[in-house]
């Protein structure tokens, strides 16, 4: 595994291999009210989404820094690569995230 740009792993190995991947964040919103789901992408295609990772998450209040953990598993040829990726699921107007930590492994 390599990491060549930030929030990116990437599958250096000779075989394909089927990966557990886990990953975590900590992740605060401006926008009261709003959904956002999190979730693995494979190679930054959106047709490639893993969709049984995604995770929603709730903004309760702007001051709140809500965990978040995605979990999923993924087959991978070598050069394939993982994101995680979000996605507002409602609310309106305009809404900034803050990622205060993101971390993930694959096994």
């Amino acid at each position: 595994m390599s990491s060549p740009v930030s929030n990116r792993l990437q599958y250096d190995g000779h075989e394909k291999r089927i990966f557990q991947i886990n990953a975590s964040m900590s992740v605060r919103g401006n926008n009261t009210g709003s959904f956002f789901a999190f979730f693995i992408v494979k190679n930054g295609n959106s047709a490639s989404s893993l969709d049984e990772t995604a995770t929603l998450m709730r903004i309760n209040t702007t001051a709140d820094i809500t965990p978040v953990s995605i979990t999923g598993t993924v087959s991978l040829n070598p050069g394939d690569f993982i994101e995680i990726w979000g996605q507002r699921v409602s609310g309106s107007g305009t809404t900034n995230l803050s990622i205060f930590s993101l971390n993930m492994s694959i096994n």
